[in-house]
């Protein structure tokens, strides 16, 4: 009989040891490949043996540029141009916030009106508890609004799934994914909620979004800009949940290698680049009870298969910082938000 993987805490160990994660990474890789009879009933090997499909197998573990990459804190990725259609000026953009904390949506609406961007129309999702709130705040604002009530289960992540299809009912092309973010374990929740708002609702930020949408026709979602990770170093354990989700939304194995998705999961995306993994028909009971899990769960997964649900529609992900002269994606491997 096969014997359970033991719990341990990696984390606790990740934090103490005095190198950047790309280091931190290398050491796993090293213990990991080199002793394996020495840690594989450890969960954290089992994770890190399951998202190796994610690692770059175009990259000998022994070549210089491999070597760079593992030590550098970030890199860029080349983005393929489509020259885009020209299109009329402010389009509509559709705004869901899942508000689970009245204060910080506060935050948000604050920074929607000050953007000036006269085509917003906001999808709410709220628990019961503090839809009231909510409510009274949306009725103060001058931005259109419909709000629905949901569980305090999946995250912001089922709430965003079950508010699309009145999104797109309402023939909105363009979506903006936020939500009022307060959770991190690092004690750093402030710097990193201020530091994605400022990039997704910051002056100026919608127009630019707008504008790189319009621009290359082959871009299908935009991250704040060091916000955008690399699977194979941030899987935790999700790994076996989106190749799962992938198979689901027709992706095979072999595609998902060098696969990179947004933290926080707060971007910009096009319609079309959404639907896969809408078409999955995730609902309440493929989403854990609100535990206070920090990893592990669907919506942690959900969170990674985005990505996969952007491949699956053929388009590419661009960051906040995108140049059209010179296209390219920066990959952060050093997240200072994250362990």
């Amino acid at each position: 009989m096969k014997k359970p993987p033991i719990i341990l805490n990696f984390e606790k160990i990740w934090r103490i040891l005095p190198f950047n994660r790309p280091k931190k990474e290398k050491l796993k890789y090293l213990l990991f490949s080199s002793f394996p009879f020495l840690f594989n009933r450890l969960a954290v090997f089992q994770n890190w043996k399951n998202a190796q499909i994610f690692k770059d197998k175009s990259l000998s573990f022994w070549s210089l540029k491999s070597w760079k990459m593992s030590f550098s804190k970030s890199y860029l990725i080349n983005i393929h141009t489509e020259k885009g259609i020209k299109k009329a000026s402010n389009p509509k953009l559709a705004v869901a916030v899942h508000a689970f904390y009245p204060d910080i949506f506060h935050e948000i609406l604050q920074m929607l009106e000050q953007s000036k961007y006269d085509k917003i129309s906001l999808y709410i999702t709220a628990p019961s508890d503090v839809s009231k709130t909510i409510e009274e705040m949306l009725k103060q604002s001058t931005l259109p609004f419909q709000l629905m009530e949901v569980e305090n289960r999946g995250r912001d992540i089922l709430p965003f799934l079950k508010i699309l299809p009145q999104i797109f009912a309402d023939g909105n092309e363009l979506i903006l994914k936020i939500h009022t973010k307060k959770s991190n374990h690092l004690n750093r929740k402030d710097l990193w909620r201020n530091d994605l708002f400022n990039k997704l609702i910051g002056v100026g930020a919608i127009n630019k979004a707008i504008t790189i949408f319009e621009k290359n026709n082959a871009i299908g979602i935009i991250g704040p800009t060091n916000h955008i990770l690399p699977m194979y170093y941030y899987y935790g354990g999700n790994a076996l949940r989106v190749i799962g989700l992938g198979k689901k939304m027709g992706v095979d194995d072999c595609y998902l290698n060098n696969l990179n998705f947004v933290a926080g999961s707060m971007f910009y995306a096009r319609k079309v680049a959404l639907l896969p993994i809408l078409n999955l028909g995730l609902n309440d009971s493929d989403f854990e009870i609100e535990n206070l899990q920090t990893d592990g769960t669907m919506a942690h997964a959900v969170e990674r298969a985005f990505a996969v649900s952007l491949l699956a529609a053929g388009l590419q992900l661009s960051d906040t910082n995108y140049n059209n002269i010179n296209p390219a994606l920066t990959v952060s491997k050093d997240h200072y938000f994250t362990i």
